[in-house]
């Protein structure tokens, strides 16, 4: 239970993060239009690309999180977004800004396919967790203009992309740091189930000391058998 309440909190945040990221230009673009010489008009258009690549990257994202993992896919979705974000920072013309926002858009588009597909797995009811989840992403979109803005007005435009973008790198880190630890509690669990009741070189020992004995004089393998039969019944061989 602990599990997936931890594993729904990331989602969560990453749903907040997902909407956020894709609508921070919106509101820096009204401090580069003074520091480029550009009109917000002229601006906005540099953002296209990546909006497209927000609602067209959702297959190619969800291939990979079918043939590897989706949890792997939640962690590149965290620290390539938030990548991608600290270096639109960097950019110092329109046409890379253009291009970084691209980047943004095809790693936001992980999400959706990927991160709703862990809220609701191995839920009966999924409304609830829907809904939840949805209120996140909402408030990535409402929040999105005051942030950006806040950040802008304080520190300059570049703050509105490095401070998310280094947010979002260490939940990624947070992220896979609880994927690992799952498994490895899941393998450690496994393997005791496996162990539990007898070693398997203890078993497979025994399975070769009755092979061994059963070519042995007629005595030897009757007690062998009969010993098998009670002890060993996996070892026993039809017919």
């Amino acid at each position: 239970m602990q599990k997936s309440r931890l594993s729904f909190v990331f989602m969560n945040v990453g749903h907040f993060l997902d909407h956020l990221f894709v609508l921070i230009f919106a509101t820096a673009a009204l401090r580069l239009s003074s520091d480029w010489g550009l009109s917000y008009a002229e601006l906005i258009p540099y953002a296209t690309p990546g909006f497209i690549a927000f609602g067209i990257g959702a297959i190619p994202a969800g291939w990979p999180a079918d043939k590897w993992t989706r949890e792997g896919m939640m962690v590149v979705f965290f620290l390539g977004i938030g990548t991608c974000s600290i270096l639109t920072s960097m950019a110092d013309t329109p046409l890379e800004m253009a291009v970084c926002l691209t980047l943004i858009g095809l790693f936001a588009a992980i999400y959706h396919t990927v991160g709703l597909a862990i809220v609701v797995q191995g839920l009966e009811k999924t409304g609830v967790a829907l809904a939840v989840n949805g209120i996140f992403g909402n408030m990535g979109v409402a929040s999105a203009a005051l942030l950006t803005g806040f950040l802008v007005d304080a520190t300059g435009w570049r703050s509105a992309f490095i401070v998310p973008g280094a947010v979002s790198i260490v939940t990624g880190v947070l992220y896979l740091r609880f994927v690992q630890m799952d498994r490895t509690a899941t393998l450690t669990t496994s393997a005791g189930a496996v162990t539990g009741t007898q070693p398997a070189p203890f078993r497979s020992l025994c399975c070769f000391a009755y092979s061994a004995l059963s070519f042995s004089p007629p005595p030897w393998a009757v007690w062998c058998s009969r010993a098998q039969r009670s002890a060993f019944p996996r070892c026993s061989t039809s017919g």
